[in-house]
């Protein structure tokens, strides 16, 4: 197991850590006995299989501490091989960190809606009785659907798109089915995760008609839970409604403490608002184009990027005055030391991507979008101290950044925002409009709002 990328600050949360797993390395027990007292020792080793092929990537939970989270990160280990294996872990691994952050916030004190203290709870994962509605599972999956924007009554920070509650909660439930199945916790009537039930279902005919069943189909049977019962099968929030961008006066707040952050963190972030990047866009911004012509008479300087989604080559569009600050980062001293540790790691064929990145990090990689998530999550914590309407999510930076550019584009041009769908879908780097068309949608109501809201003033002011 080697670990392939960690940032060296400690912070106040857990949080994901991204290794290599040899999955075929043996373990052996080697018997060693004392020739002068006959005491009988075992030496445990560890024999790798040199197999290239074998070596897997996966994350695996950090406490505060430093310390690794057991169980969660040896399932998370055990999901690369044997029965039940995937390709991808990240997902898991996303729920599970959501579900151990969730189980340490019930060792502090909480406070209601009146402002009354509440005692913890101290939930840990074996917190299993005889009702199903007493268990850590179920209560997270409270804690979820409270927190999820598209549950009518959400009560909490609404963080959580339902998709991502349903995948969460569907991680903690495999994670569970795991402790039992290999006697990690007891599985019991006194020990109730929660009671499943088996559902029929056939496809390629009519599910309303009454002589279903009579009729020729392919029937499946699948296994349903009563805590995957509470979320709501089909998200019908529009997308365009799902949109959060910020509002001019949030904005200036995101600017008046970004500076904050460390400096590759800080343009990074920037370059999502002001450019639209994704995440993984960001980190993976290309080094090769910042400096290399004379740009000082254009208001937004064209860049190539390759590393994104669906490898959909696109050109961006970096605001001139980002751009120099790119040219200064790209000279810095710090940057130029940490590819100095990336050279050694490609000379050592530690690593693979020879690409010259702008970002690096001190390990010599590319930063991780977890490396972000991180410093996004303690600058929205750092705001809701002074804002507590201030609470988006770091992809809500390239909302803003599409529906910002629409309205002033619209205005400066005065054209219809549908004239400019096909422009923002190649800045965006859609292969379709259809996805586009949501940022459209959402402006037009925008308008729409800013009409009403215009008129009720015009009657409150009498008619003038």
């Amino acid at each position: 197991m080697t670990e392939t990328h960690c940032e060296n600050d400690l912070y106040d949360d857990y949080r994901l850590l991204s290794i290599e797993v040899d999955t075929l390395a043996k373990l052996k027990i080697t018997q060693n006995i004392d020739a002068k007292s006959s005491e009988v020792t075992f030496s445990p080793r560890l024999y790798p299989s040199n197999l290239k092929s074998r070596l897997k990537k996966t994350n695996i939970i950090i406490a505060p501490d430093g310390s690794v989270v057991y169980p969660q990160s040896l399932y998370l280990v055990s999901k690369l091989r044997g029965e039940g294996a995937v390709k991808d872990t990240d997902s898991i691994a996303k729920g599970l960190l959501a579900f151990t952050r969730y189980l340490n916030s019930t060792h502090y004190p909480q406070a209601d809606d009146d402002g009354n203290e509440i005692p913890p709870e101290c939930l840990t994962y074996k917190t299993l009785t005889k009702y199903e509605e007493e268990g850590a599972p179920w209560r997270f999956a409270e804690h979820l659907l409270a927190n999820c924007r598209a549950k009518e009554g959400a009560t909490g920070d609404e963080a959580y798109s339902l998709s991502s509650a349903r995948s969460y909660m569907g991680a903690v439930i495999g994670f569970y089915k795991w402790m039992q199945k290999y006697g990690y916790l007891r599985n019991d009537d006194e020990h109730v995760l929660t009671h499943f039930s088996e559902v029929q279902s056939y496809e390629g005919i009519n599910q309303h008609d009454m002589l279903a069943h009579t009729k020729s189909g392919l029937k499946r049977v699948y296994e349903t839970s009563n805590i995957m019962k509470m979320f709501p099968i089909t998200n019908r929030t529009p997308s365009h409604q799902k949109l959060k961008p910020m509002s001019l006066c949030h904005k200036e707040l995101f600017y008046r403490h970004i500076d904050a952050l460390p400096k590759a963190v800080r343009l990074m972030l920037r370059l999502c608002e002001e450019s639209g990047l994704r995440i993984a866009e960001a980190t993976h911004f290309p080094a090769c184009d910042i400096g290399s012509k004379d740009c000082s008479e254009l208001d937004v300087v064209p860049v190539h990027i390759q590393h994104t989604k669906k490898r959909k080559h696109r050109t961006v569009e970096i605001p001139l005055s980002l751009y120099e600050e790119l040219e200064q980062f790209k000279e810095s001293h710090q940057r130029q030391k940490n590819l100095t540790r990336r050279k050694e790691l490609i000379d050592s064929k530690e690593e693979q991507d020879t690409t010259d990145y702008l970002f690096v990090s001190n390990k010599g990689r590319p930063y991780t979008e977890n490396t972000l998530e991180v410093h996004f999550c303690a600058l929205r914590q750092q705001i809701l101290a002074i804002e507590p309407n201030w609470y988006y999510r770091i992809h809500d930076l390239r909302s803003t950044y599409a529906t910002h550019w629409l309205w002033r584009e619209s205005h400066e041009r005065q054209v219809a925002y549908d004239y400019l769908m096909d422009e923002l879908a190649d800045l965006l780097g859609h292969t379709s409009t259809s996805t586009t068309e949501k940022y459209i949608k959402f402006m037009n109501k925008f308008d729409e709002q800013l009409q009403v809201a215009a008129s009720k003033n015009h009657k409150i002011n009498g008619g003038l």
